[in-house]
C-alpha cells in the first residue's frame, strides 16, 4: 500500500490554491479509478467541502449537516478524538470519510472527503496546549504526523483499493492544523500570482518550513527561539518537498502578460537559488536542471484564471473538464449563463498539463 501526498499551501492568501486543488483532484481521481483519492479540507471556510458537496447553497447545505452531528465526520471529529488522549493512534475507530459522489454526481466514485468545519480554527489553542504536554515529550511529533497516519488507517479501512493519493487543501495561517498537514505532506504546492506578495510568499515557507534564512541578522535571531523547523529537526521528522510553483492569473493580453513575465522572472530567479543552494527542499528528480530555465520547466507552470468558468463550476460542483459537456448552465438563482468552451479552454489545458505532472 503506498499513500502520496499533496498539501496545496501558501501563507498568502487569494493565490487559487483551493480551485487548483479541487480540480486537480477531480480530474486526477477521473483518471485514475484503481486508487483512493482523499481530500482534506484544513480551511475553516470550508470551501472545497462546499464545492465537492454539491456547490453553493447545496454544497454549503451538505456540510452543515456533516457539523451537526452529534459525532462530527469530518476533520474536526478526527480532532476532537486526537485530543481525548489518542495522539500516539495506530487505527481509528470510524471513518471519517464522505464518498462525495453520494453527493455530488458530478465527482468520481474514488473521491472521499474528509470535511472540514468552521470550529477547526476554534479547537487551534487546545491542540497547541496538547502538543505542549509536560507529560508525552513526543506529543508535538504525534500531532504533527497524525494527518498520514489518518490517511494510511483511513485506506486501511477501504478494502477496494490498495494505493491513495491524498490532496490537503491547507489554511493560508501556519496554525497547528497547517503544520499537521505539511509534516504529513510527501509533497508541497505552492500557488503563486502575479505580484510581489507571492515572492514574499515563498520567502516565508522558505524560512517557516525548511530554515532558510534571507539574511544572517535573521538566522542569528532565529537561533535563539524555537522555531518549527527546530523542532522537526528535534524530532527527526521529514518535510514535503516542493513540488510545483504553479503561476496563477496567467493571462494572454499583450501589456498585462509582459508585467506578470516580469514578476514570474523574479520569483523563478529567487526559487531557482533556492534550488542551486539545497536541492533537497524540492521534488527528486532523476535528471538535475542545470539552468534557471530548465529549473522553471520542471517546477513552474501556468494556471490561467478560471474566470466565469470558475464562478459557475464553484456553484454547481461541476469540475472544470466536465463543464465542455454542456455550453450554458443554470446558475443556483436560475440565472442562465453561456459558457463557450472557448472562454476556458486554456485554463483547462492548464489543469491537465499540471495533472498530468502528479
Amino acid at each position: 500500500m503506498t499513500t502520496d501526498i499533496y498539501a496545496f499551501y501558501n501563507n498568502k492568501g487569494g493565490v487559487g490554491k483551493t480551485t487548483l486543488c479541487q480540480n486537480a483532484a477531480s480530474l486526477y481521481a477521473e483518471r485514475n479509478p484503481e486508487k483512493l483519492i482523499l481530500v482534506i479540507d484544513l480551511c475553516p471556510q470550508g470551501n472545497i467541502s462546499q464545492f465537492f458537496l454539491g456547490g453553493g447553497k447545496k454544497g454549503y447545505a451538505e456540510n452543515q449537516k456533516l457539523q451537526s452531528q452529534a459525532t462530527r465526520r469530518n476533520i474536526v471529529g478526527f480532532m476532537d478524538w486526537l485530543l481525548s488522549g489518542n495522539s500516539g493512534f495506530t487505527s481509528i475507530p470510524s471513518s471519517y470519510m464522505t464518498q462525495v459522489s453520494r453527493h455530488n454526481g458530478q465527482i468520481a466514485k474514488n473521491l472521499y472527503l474528509i470535511a472540514g468545519d468552521s470550529f477547526l480554527e476554534s479547537l487551534s489553542l487546545a491542540l497547541n496546549f496538547a502538543t505542549m504536554n509536560p507529560g508525552n515529550v513526543n506529543a508535538w511529533a504525534e500531532y504533527v504526523t497524525a494527518i498520514r497516519r489518518l490517511c494510511e488507517a483511513e485506506l486501511a479501512r477501504v478494502p477496494d483499493y490498495e494505493d491513495m493519493a491524498v490532496f490537503i487543501d491547507c489554511n493560508p495561517s501556519f496554525s497547528v492544523y497547517t503544520q499537521m498537514a505539511l509534516v504529513s505532506a510527501d509533497h508541497i504546492v505552492i500557488p503563486v500570482m502575479a505580484d510581489y506578495s507571492s515572492l514574499e510568499g515563498i520567502k516565508g515557507i522558505m524560512m517557516l518550513l525548511y530554515g532558510k534564512y534571507p539574511s544572517s541578522a535573521a538566522k542569528t535571531y532565529a537561533d535563539k527561539v524555537l522555531t518549527f523547523n527546530k523542532q522537526v529537526q528535534n524530532f527527526k521528522l521529514p518535510l514535503p518537498r516542493i513540488f510545483e510553483l504553479p503561476f496563477n492569473n496567467f493571462t494572454t493580453n499583450v501589456g498585462v502578460a509582459t508585467a506578470y513575465a516580469s514578476i514570474k522572472n523574479e520569483i523563478s530567479d529567487f526559487a531557482w537559488k533556492q534550488y542551486q543552494a539545497d536541492p533537497s527542499v524540492f521534488a527528486h528528480l532523476s535528471v538535475e536542471p542545470t539552468t534557471n530555465k530548465q529549473w522553471e520547466e520542471i517546477f513552474m507552470s501556468n494556471v490561467k484564471d478560471f474566470h466565469t468558468s470558475g464562478k459557475v463550476s464553484s456553484s454547481l460542483g461541476i469540475p472544470l473538464h466536465k463543464l465542455p459537456l454542456h455550453t450554458t448552465y443554470t446558475m443556483p438563482d436560475d440565472t442562465v449563463v453561456n459558457m463557450p468552451k472557448s472562454n476556458y479552454k486554456e485554463s483547462l489545458e492548464h489543469l491537465n498539463e499540471f495533472v498530468e505532472k502528479l
